[in-house]
């Protein structure tokens, strides 16, 4: 048999309060949500950086919407000789190493290409941002090519200051590297 032992009026008031005590704050964070949710969802649209643990969003981001205005890159032949021999080859090691090293070596070999450019154009700078800005001014390379130089190398400066890359954003940021260094090399 069960039985039901109602107790005086004040236990069921104190009992009440303590539940919309307790509810009080989730109810209040819920309904907030609810009425400025466009404003929520427009600003976690334009998030920049998300850092969870020791991941970092912020990286692949940039290079999604770098990846949408890259040229193509020229792709490498393939074979099971070819494939690690080499540049490819050495990329493959430091990747195994250290994504940020890997993609530091895919940026040293964009700062080269740009180099030469800019020597054989008599442009006297060592510094990529200058180098391409001189070059685009005189028309050798075109502008949306000087921004993804300039985008790639804020990328690489986040890879040289110990923003943690992934594997697959360091082979992204590789096709993308091949990508400017077709244009360079085109220019």
């Amino acid at each position: 048999m069960i039985s039901l032992n109602i107790g005086p009026a004040a236990d069921w008031f104190s009992w009440t309060l303590g539940l919309v005590g307790a509810l009080a704050w989730p109810l209040a964070a819920l309904v907030i949500a609810l009425v400025f949710r466009r404003p929520l969802l427009a600003l976690l649209a334009r998030l920049d950086e998300l850092n969870w643990g020791d991941k970092s969003a912020r990286f692949a981001r940039r290079l999604d919407r770098l990846e949408s205005e890259a040229p193509p890159a020229i792709a490498e032949p393939d074979g099971p000789g070819i494939a690690l021999t080499g540049d490819h080859g050495r990329f493959i090691k430091l990747l195994d190493l250290s994504p940020n090293a890997a993609v530091l070596d895919s940026w040293s070999r964009v700062e080269e290409a740009l180099q030469g450019l800019a020597l054989s154009h008599a442009v006297a700078s060592t510094d990529a941002a200058r180098a391409s800005r001189a070059l685009e001014q005189r028309g050798v390379l075109p502008s949306h090519t000087v921004g993804m130089i300039s985008e790639m190398r804020a990328l690489r400066n986040g890879a040289a200051h110990n923003q943690d890359i992934s594997v697959s954003d360091a082979l992204r940021f590789r096709n993308l590297a091949k990508g400017v260094l077709n244009e360079i090399r085109l220019a």
